[in-house]
């Protein structure tokens, strides 16, 4: 054990038999300051609890979006075929000839 342990060691023995003289009540006044706080706190607009899930919501749908464009992509990115665009399909429906 080197001497600064053993200076430690010392230090702490006689810090744990040193008498303890503060006070550990709490000050004047203290649980007014604390109901008053906890009443302000509390008397937030009553949308205030739907922001949080309003923006968990948000992230969600933005989420499936993109899971959404990233699974239908090949559909996007293919081009489209030419009999398909060859057809009139609402001519043929209306007969406007």
């Amino acid at each position: 054990m080197n001497p600064y342990d053993h200076q430690w060691q010392k230090l702490t023995a006689l810090a744990r038999q040193a008498p303890d003289d503060r006070d550990t009540s709490a000050p004047y006044g203290f649980a007014t300051r604390v109901a008053a706080r906890a009443a302000a706190l509390s008397a937030g607009s009553p949308s205030a609890a739907f922001e949080r899930f309003a923006l968990r919501g948000l992230m969600v749908a933005a989420a499936f979006g993109v899971a959404a464009i990233a699974f239908n992509y090949s559909s996007f990115s293919a081009e489209p075929s030419d009999d398909y665009a060859a057809t009139d399909t609402v001519g043929d429906l209306l007969d406007l000839t």
